[in-house]
Parts: structure tokens; sequence; C-alpha cells
């Protein structure tokens, strides 16, 4: 009984991990047409908006991550495998690197941020 709950468990995790990513896809695509059509009709848009919007995809894909993460956990200790132990252990490095990757830009985007706001200061 415990090993089909978390079965079920594991598959409604995982569906939701895909919806949050289909959806964080999704939001990007339209977020970075937007973005695209606006540069292209001759408003110049700040680097800050692609980084952002990137931001906000990574940020998405993260907590897809943790939830596949959840998932694989409890597949892994309800019936443990060499397989699901591997599959696991390449979720959480995908997760390492981006929250690395993720932490990085942030810290650049705050740099900027201020360096702008203290050359405006200046001049």
């Amino acid at each position: 009984m415990l090993h089909d709950f978390a079965a079920v468990s594991r598959t409604v995790i995982e569906f939701i991990s895909i919806l949050i990513i289909m959806c964080g896809v999704a939001v990007a695509i339209f977020r970075g047409c937007q973005l695209f059509f606006t540069s292209r009709s001759g408003h110049s848009l700040p680097r800050d908006a692609w980084i952002q919007l990137r931001l906000s995809f990574e940020d998405t894909l993260m907590l897809g991550l943790q939830f596949l993460m959840a998932a694989d956990i409890i597949g892994t200790i309800s019936d443990p495998d060499l397989q699901g132990v591997i599959v696991l252990s390449v979720i959480v490095l995908l997760r390492v690197i981006l929250s690395f990757t993720l932490s990085r830009e942030v810290a650049e985007m705050d740099r900027q941020k201020r360096e702008n706001a203290a050359a405006r200061h200046d001049g």
C-alpha cells in the first residue's frame, strides 16, 4: 500500500514539474517575443530586460527541477535501484549548476545597477 501511494505521489509530482517547466517555457517565449518586437519597432530596450527574462526562466527551471528531484527522491526511497540513483544525481547536479549560474547573474545585475546608479548620481 505504501509503495502504491509513493508511485502515485511520484507521478503527480512529476506531472506538476512538467506543467511548471512548460508554463515557464511558454511565458519566456511570449515575453521574449514581446521584447523582440518592441526592440524591432525602434524602441531601445535595456540589456537588463533580456537578462531579467533569462533569470526568470532559470527560476522556473529550478522550480521544475526541484519538483522532479522530490519525485525522484520518493521513487528512490520506495523502490531503490541504480538507475533511480543516477537520475536523481543528474537532477541534483543540474540544479546545482543552475543555482550557481543564477546567483552569479543576479550578483552581476546588482553590480551593474549599482554602477549605473552611481554614474547617474555623479553625472
